[in-house]
């Protein structure tokens, strides 16, 4: 991929500071006419003046000067979790040796790193609307956990070098999208029934790699319902009931695999809409739109209803050993072991940050 320019935004920078050409250029101990010439974009500065001109202006060089996007970039285009979901926007990174671009909800209103211009299978061309820097920090992590949204937050907050684009995904998707190379970390949430079923999972997805088992919380799966129960569910097995109209996720969805678990198999048989993570899950209850559905204590809580806790799971990111040594993705990890997020996540209903940014090793088989 071509470097087309440096962007310079030195002026907006050194305005913003509140200085005159004068006296950036007294602090970094250049004439004013340096100065006005790295502003026209005339001299490229040195890496020394650069790293002065920041220190000065107390930002990142990076906030001085970027990479201009490049005319395009060919991506490989992750598959989309319905066929019809995603218009033409997309999220990019930089995975191991290629560019991954993932569509991007029409209806959404999250930045899009680049717009697809032409197609070819699997691959796409993209035009970037952001630098080349910016994509090649960003983090793609794939996962269902509403808290991962945290996460991307206090990541750009934090870290000049890395960036977080959260993709909500199911379990099964997630670690097909880690396994097919499409995003630098997976989410994971098992039962903490039995013991070592996140890494025995993680072994079977991506066999023979070494890969890092991240905690990013634990949490309670449950039965969201109404306010006050009306229907007096109770236990999981009420989730047969005739005639329930139960919010079902898709199969490989842990949501599901749970349900269907606990039921033997007769809560797929039920009624009722299917939705696409557990927050509608627990929107579609409150509207009434189902009587009932597998979810996470969190989403119920957030919309007032009532939660019958099933199960105790923990939620991990899992990422690849060799991809984990990257800057950006352990600028991740290392935030997943900040006191300030756990302490964030302790004021969050429905969660437990005991064991958050726990790393475990697993080995490949």
């Amino acid at each position: 991929m071509s470097e087309s320019r440096l962007e310079n935004h030195l002026k907006h920078q050194r305005k913003a500071a509140g200085l005159s050409q004068n006296a950036l250029a007294e602090r970094v101990g250049v004439s004013r006419q340096a100065i006005l010439a790295v502003e026209a974009g005339r001299n490229v500065p040195s890496t020394s003046l650069g790293l002065k001109l920041a220190y000065a202006l107390g930002c990142s060089v990076e906030d001085i000067f970027q990479l201009a996007p490049a005319p395009g970039i060919h991506a490989h285009l992750a598959p989309v979790p319905r066929a019809n979901e995603g218009g033409t926007r997309v999220a990019l990174g930089r995975v191991a040796d290629r560019w991954v671009a993932h569509r991007l909800p029409s209806h959404g209103v999250g930045a899009a790193d680049g717009t697809i211009a032409g197609a070819d299978g699997d691959m796409v061309k993209v035009t970037p609307l952001v630098s080349s820097s910016s994509l090649r920090r960003n983090v793609l992590v794939a996962g269902c956990a509403p808290l991962l949204g945290a996460v991307a937050a206090r990541v750009g907050q934090r870290f000049s070098d890395a960036r977080v684009t959260w993709l909500p995904r199911g379990n099964r998707r997630s670690m097909q999208l880690l396994a097919d190379g499409l995003v630098h970390m997976a989410g994971l949430h098992l039962s903490e029934e039995g013991g070592g079923g996140t890494e025995a999972a993680a072994k079977k997805a991506l066999p023979g790699q070494r890969l890092l088992v991240v905690n990013l919380t634990r949490w309670r799966m449950g039965v969201a319902t109404a306010a006050g129960n009306p229907l007096g569910l109770a236990a999981a097995g009420d989730l047969a009931r005739p005639g329930l109209r139960l919010a079902r996720r898709e199969e490989g969805s842990g949501a599901h695999a749970l349900a269907s678990r606990l039921t033997d198999g007769a809560s797929d048989n039920q009624d009722g809409p299917r939705a696409g993570d557990h927050r509608e899950v627990a929107r579609m209850v409150r509207s009434d739109s189902a009587d009932a559905g597998i979810t996470i204590e969190s989403a119920a809580l957030a919309e007032g209803l009532d939660f019958i806790p099933l199960v105790s799971e923990r939620f991990d990111l899992i990422v690849p050993a060799d991809i984990a040594a990257s800057d950006a993705v352990s600028r991740v990890i290392e935030m997943l072991d900040d006191p300030a997020f756990r302490a964030e996540v302790e004021h969050l209903p429905g969660y437990d940050s005991s064991l958050s940014g726990q790393v475990t090793t697993v080995d490949g088989a």
